[in-house]
C-alpha cells in the first residue's frame, strides 16, 4: 500500500521527466538505492505498531495494521482530491481513512485485497527502471569522437548565461546600456552583437544541447552524450583540451573533460535525492494552498528547498542553516570562479573552455557588487505564472536587473583573466543565454503565454549573443536574425575550421522549439520592432532618470533622501521584522550583507494599499507595495542598497507613506513590544556533567525551597521542536581586566512544545557559573538579557547557553564565527558570538600544526591536516575555514590517528590529532591558499593558523 501512496506518485513523476536524472549526474546505482530506500523504508516506519502489537498484544495486531493502512488510502484520496479547497480536500481524505480502517478490521475481502496490492511494491518500481527513456538518461555515453581534427586552432571560450533577457542588458536607445554594464559593452567594443539572437528553446534541457551540437531540438531528446553524439565537444576534441562546467548537461565525454568537476560522493548524491522528492510527493499531496507553500520545483533542478528561507543570511543564520538538511551553499558563483581559475595560458594545444552558468537565474540574491543579501521566496509568482499585481512583479524584477548587474560583473573577471593570460586577442569568445525571462504581470515567467497574440514569447526566446573572433579588434552590430541553433557552425568557421567540416554539418530548422500547455502552433512573430520598443519604453520608466535598478520602487522620487528632510509623525501600526538583529553588527567587508528588509505586520494587518519606505541610518533606501503573506497578514520585502549601510550597527526604519493636501508625509511603523529576559531570582542553575566532562543535563533548584530535589533537564540535540543560537555577547561597558562587567545575550530560542509560554535561557561562564533567565513568550523567538561575568574568561572561553524546552529537555544554542577584524593593536582577532575574541597566531609557543594535503574532490576540496597544544596536550575544540576573510565552514570530522604527531612529541594523547574535511565551493587545490585560510580553534582562547603545504599535494611537515 505504501507503494501505492508514496512511491508510485514519485516514480510516475521521475519516469515523465528522465532529465531528472541526467541533470543530477545519476546513475542505476543511485537509482536502485532510491527503489530500495522507498520500498523499505516507510513500510517498516508504519509496521512499528504491528511489531509492537505483536510481541505485546497479539489480539491488537489487526487494529495496528489498520491504522496505517486507512493513513496510506487516505494519502491516495488527498491526493486525488488535492484540487479541491484544503477545507473539502482534508475532510474527505479524512473521511476515506476512517472508512478504510473501519473496512480493513471488518471485512475479510478487503485484507485480501490488501494482501494483492502489495504487488505494487514490485510493479511500481520495476516501471520505472524499466523505462528506455530512464536507462538513457542514466547511461555515460562518451559521444562521437571525431577521427579527424577540424582545422580549427584559435583557443574557444564559449560561456552560456542562463535566464538572461535581451531587454535587460539595453538602454533607452536600444544599445547596450555602458552604464549598468560597462563590461558587457567593453566586451562588445571589441566583438559583434546580435541584438535579433533568438533562443532554441524556453527550456534550458533543451536550449543548451541545441547550441552545442547546432540541431534544433528533439522533445524527446535527454540533455547526454548518448542523445547528442555529435557535438561541439566531440568535434574539437582531436585538436583542443577540453574544459566543461556543465550543472544541467552532460555531453562533453567525462574522460577527456580536464575540468576538475566530479559527480558528489554517493552519500551527498542520494541524501539530497530523498530531500527533494520529500517537497515533490508533498507537492503531489497536500491541496493546492498548502502546496503553495512549500518551496517552489520549477526554479531548479535540485535543492528545492533552498528557495524557502525568508530570512537574510546573516552569520548567525548560516550557522544555524547547517541544521536544516535542504539547505546548503549557494555554488553557482564558485563554480564559474573556478572555471575562471580554469583558464590556462597558450600552449601547445589550444584550449575549448565551455561554461553554463547559473546566472541570472532565480534565486536572485546578488547585489551588482557581488555581495549576497540571502534568499527569499519568490511571493507573487503562483506555479510559474506572475500575480496580476505590477508593483510585486517590479520588485522581483528589480532583483532580476540587480542580479544582471553582477553578471556584468563576472564577464569582466572573465575578460581580465583572458587578458592576463594572453589569451583575449587570440581567442573566440562567445557570450549568450539559453532563454529568457518574462515579468509581465499575470503571464508566466518562463513559459509561452495562452494569449496567441501576445508577445511575451520574444521575452523567452530574445537573448544576448556576442561573438568576438580571433583578433577581432572593432564592434560590429549583425541586425539579421540569428538563432542560437546556428551557433555551432558560425563558431567553428571563425575558430578556423575547414569548409569540408562545415558542408558535412546536418541541416536544421531555427524556429525554436517550445514547451508549455500553450506552446503548440507559436511562432516567433517576425517583426521584433514593436516588442522592442513597448519593452524598453518600460524598463526605461522603471529605471527612472537614475538608470539604476536599485531605485526602481513605489516612490522613487524619495529614495536617497534624509528623512529628516520629510514631515514625520509616529503611528499606531506596528511591524515586527523578520530578524530584528540583522542589522547590529554589519561587516562591510563581508561577501554577505544584511541588505533585504522583510517584515510583517501586526495590526491592523492589511496594509497592502499603501506604500512603505525603508530607511537605512536615516537615509530613504526603497519604497514597496506590501503584499499579502501567509495567514493573510501583510509582508513587505525590500531591498537596502550596500552603500547605505556601515560598519557596525546600522538603524533600519520602517513607514508609512501618506498623501495629506498633495504633501508626502511619512508615518513612522512601530515595532513589536521588546521585552527582555530577566534574572529569575526563583531558581538557580547549575551544569549536570558525565565522565567525560561534557554537560549532559541542566540542574535546576529551587532557592525557597533548597531541601526539594532539583529539576532535571536533559541536554538534547537540536531538533524541529527545539533549537536556537546565541547572536551576540557584547560587553555594555569597559571593565578592568580580569574584573566582572556586563554582557548584552541576544539570540533566539524556538521551542514547539512550549508555545506562548515564558522562555528561560540558562547561561553559564567558566564552566561552573550558570545564570537561568525568563522572559515572555515573544512571536519571533527573540531573547535579549544582561549577564554580569568577567570578561577575560568571557573573551577566551566564551558563553555556553542553553535554550530550556518545557518538555524535560534543553539544547545548546549554536554560536557563529564572524569576519576577522583587528584588535587595535594590530593583532588579528577572530569574533565569536559567544563573547570569544580569538587571537589568531602561527604555530608555536606551544602549539602545532599544518594541512598535510589539499585534493579536489567533486564540488569541494578535501584537506588533511592535523593539529595540537602541547601544553595541554589536547587537540583542537573546533577547526574553521575562512575565505576572503568571512567564515566560510566548520569542519567537523572524526579524529584521525596520527601516530607520528605523538611519536614526534611523545605525548600519546595526541594521537588522535589528525583531522579530514571538505571545503564547500570546490576551490582549485592550486589556489587554494590565495583566498582560503584554515585555523585550529584552541581552548585556550587562540585560533592557530594551520600553514599550507608547499605545493598542492605536497605533504606538511610537524611546526
Amino acid at each position: 500500500m505504501s507503494s501505492l501512496a508514496i512511491a508510485q506518485p514519485v516514480y510516475d513523476l521521475l519516469r515523465r521527466t528522465p532529465e531528472f536524472f541526467a541533470i543530477r549526474q545519476l546513475s542505476m546505482t543511485d537509482v536502485l538505492a532510491l527503489v530500495a530506500l522507498l520500498a523499505f523504508g516507510p513500510p517498516l516506519a508504519l509496521s512499528v505498531t504491528a511489531i509492537a502489537a505483536r510481541f505485546c498484544r497479539p489480539v491488537w495486531i489487526r487494529a495496528a495494521i489498520a491504522g496505517p493502512a486507512g493513513l496510506l488510502i487516505g494519502a491516495i484520496a488527498l491526493q486525488a482530491a488535492r484540487g479541491l479547497p484544503a477545507a473539502v480536500a482534508v475532510p474527505l481524505a479524512a473521511a476515506v481513512c476512517a472508512g478504510a480502517v473501519c473496512a480493513y478490521v471488518r471485512l475479510p475481502v478487503v485484507r485480501h485485497l490488501g494482501s494483492v496490492l502489495a504487488i505494487a511494491a514490485i510493479v511500481a518500481p520495476a516501471i520505472l527502471v524499466l523505462d528506455g527513456d530512464v536507462r538513457r538518461s542514466l547511461s555515460s555515453s562518451s559521444g562521437q569522437i571525431a577521427t579527424h581534427a577540424t582545422g580549427a586552432r584559435a583557443p574557444v571560450v564559449l560561456v552560456v548565461f542562463d535566464e538572461w533577457s535581451v531587454i535587460s542588458i539595453l538602454d533607452a536607445e536600444g544599445g547596450i546600456d555602458r552604464q549598468r554594464l560597462p563590461n558587457l559593452a567593453r566586451l562588445a567594443d571589441r566583438a559583434t552583437w546580435y541584438p535579433n539572437a533568438t533562443a532554441a528553446s524556453n527550456m534550458t534541457n533543451h536550449a543548451v544541447p541545441a547550441v552545442l551540437t547546432g540541431l534544433r531540438p528533439g522533445p524527446e531528446q535527454l540533455p547526454i552524450g548518448e542523445d547528442h553524439p555529435i557535438n561541439l565537444f566531440t568535434l574539437l576534441a582531436p585538436s583542443h583540451d577540453l574544459f566543461a562546467m556543465e550543472p544541467v548537461t552532460s555531453l562533453c565525454p567525462p574522460g577527456l573533460n580536464l575540468f576538475e568537476q566530479r559527480r558528489p560522493a554517493f552519500g551527498r548524491r542520494l541524501g539530497l535525492l530523498v530531500s527533494d522528492l520529500r517537497f515533490v510527493w508533498l507537492s503531489l499531496t497536500l491541496p493546492q494552498p498548502w502546496a503553495g507553500r512549500l518551496p517552489p520545483l520549477d526554479r531548479t533542478w535540485s535543492g528545492f528547498g533552498l528557495n524557502e528561507s525568508q530570512a537574510v543570511l546573516t552569520p548567525s543564520e548560516r550557522q544555524l542553516a547547517r541544521s536544516h538538511p535542504h539547505r546548503r551553499n549557494d555554488e553557482r558563483v564558485a563554480d564559474f570562479r573556478r572555471f575562471v581559475d580554469s583558464l590556462e595560458p597558450p600552449g601547445a594545444r589550444p584550449g575549448f573552455y565551455f561554461a553554463h552558468v547559473l546566472l541570472p537565474h532565480g534565486p536572485w540574491e546578488y547585489l551588482p557588487s557581488g555581495r549576497r543579501y540571502g534568499r527569499s521566496r519568490s511571493y507573487g509568482l503562483h506555479d510559474g505564472t506572475w500575480t496580476a499585481d505590477p508593483w510585486t512583479v517590479r520588485n522581483h524584477e528589480k532583483r532580476y536587473l540587480l542580479q544582471v548587474q553582477f553578471v556584468d560583473r563576472l564577464i569582466g573577471e572573465l575578460v581580465t583573466r583572458l587578458e592576463s593570460l594572453d589569451l583575449f586577442d587570440r581567442s573566440l569568445i562567445a557570450i549568450t543565454a539559453d532563454h529568457g525571462a518574462s515579468f509581465q504581470p499575470g503571464k508566466p515567467l518562463r513559459l509561452p503565454s495562452p494569449d496567441p497574440s501576445d508577445d511575451q514569447l520574444l521575452d523567452l526566446v530574445g537573448v544576448p549573443l556576442i561573438i568576438k573572433a580571433p583578433l577581432q579588434d572593432e564592434a560590429k552590430i549583425d541586425n539579421g536574425e540569428f538563432s542560437l541553433v546556428n551557433l555551432l557552425p558560425r563558431m567553428l568557421e571563425l575558430a578556423g575550421a575547414g569548409p569540408g567540416v562545415l558542408a558535412h554539418l546536418p541541416p536544421t530548422g531555427t524556429e525554436p522549439v517550445l514547451f508549455g500547455e500553450h506552446a503548440a502552433g507559436l511562432k516567433v512573430p517576425a517583426d521584433r520592432r514593436p516588442w522592442r520598443r513597448t519593452r524598453i519604453a518600460a524598463q526605461t520608466e522603471l529605471l527612472g532618470k537614475a538608470n539604476d535598478p536599485a531605485k526602481i520602487g513605489t516612490r522613487p522620487e524619495l529614495h536617497g533622501r534624509a528623512v529628516a528632510e520629510l514631515p514625520l509623525r509616529d503611528g499606531e501600526v506596528r511591524a515586527r521584522f523578520d530578524l530584528p538583529g540583522a542589522w547590529d553588527d554589519v561587516d562591510k567587508d563581508a561577501m554577505f550583507v544584511p541588505a533585504i528588509v522583510e517584515a510583517t505586520f501586526i495590526a491592523p494587518e492589511d496594509q497592502t494599499s499603501r506604500s512603505v519606505v525603508v530607511a537605512a541610518n536615516g537615509v530613504i533606501a526603497d519604497s514597496v507595495r506590501p503584499y499579502a503573506g501567509a495567514g493573510g497578514r501583510s509582508r513587505i520585502s525590500a531591498l537596502v542598497p550596500d552603500d547605505l549601510l556601515r560598519p557596525g550597527a546600522n538603524k533600519i526604519d520602517l513607514f508609512l507613506v501618506s498623501n495629506r493636501d498633495g504633501v508626502l508625509e511619512l508615518e513612522r511603523l512601530a515595532p513589536p513590544d521588546v521585552l527582555a529576559y530577566e534574572t529569575d531570582p526563583s531558581y538557580s542553575w547549575e551544569p549536570e556533567r558525565n565522565s567525560a566532562g561534557s554537560i549532559r543535563g541542566l540542574l535546576r533548584r529551587s532557592v525557597d525551597n533548597p531541601d526539594q530535589a532539583p529539576e532535571s533537564f536533559r541536554v538534547v540535540g537540536n531538533s524541529r521542536k527545539l533549537f536556537g543560537y546565541l547572536e551576540a555577547t557584547v560587553p555594555e561597558q569597559p571593565t578592568a581586566a580580569g574584573g566582572p562587567g556586563g554582557f548584552r545575550l541576544s539570540g533566539r530560542a524556538f521551542d514547539a512544545e512550549g508555545p506562548g509560554r515564558p522562555g528561560t535561557v540558562v547561561a553559564i561562564v567558566g564552566g561552573s557559573t550558570a545564570t537561568g533567565f525568563t522572559g515572555p513568550p515573544l512571536n519571533d523567538n527573540a531573547f535579549a538579557a544582561q549577564l554580569m561575568a568577567d570578561r577575560e574568561k568571557v573573551e577566551r572561553e566564551g558563553v555556553v547557553a542553553f535554550a530550556v524546552g518545557h518538555g524535560g529537555v534543553a539544547t545548546r544554542l549554536r554560536f557563529s564565527y564572524r569576519a576577522i577584524e583587528s584588535d587595535g593593536n594590530g593583532r588579528e582577532v577572530i569574533p565569536v558570538s559567544d563573547g570569544r575574541r580569538l587571537v589568531v597566531a602561527d604555530p608555536g609557543d606551544g602549539y602545532a600544526g599544518a594541512i598535510d594535503l589539499v585534493v579536489a574532490a567533486g564540488k569541494a576540496t578535501r584537506i588533511s591536516a592535523w593539529a595540537a597544544d602541547l601544553e595541554r596536550e589536547e587537540p583542537p575544540r573546533q577547526v574553521v575555514v575562512y575565505r576572503d576573510g568571512e567564515f566560510l565552514t566548520l569542519l567537523r570530522p572524526a579524529r584521525r590517528d596520527r601516530p607520528e604527531v605523538a611519536e614526534r612529541f611523545s605525548a600519546p594523547r595526541l594521537l588522535r590529532s589528525g583531522f579530514n574535511g571538505t571545503v564547500p565551493g570546490g576551490p582549485l587545490p592550486s589556489v587554494f591558499s590565495r583566498r582560503h585560510r584554515v585555523f585550529a580553534i584552541m581552548d585556550r582562547g587562540s585560533a592557530i593558523e594551520l600553514p599550507n603545504p608547499p605545493a598542492p599535494g605536497g605533504a606538511g611537515r610537524a611546526q
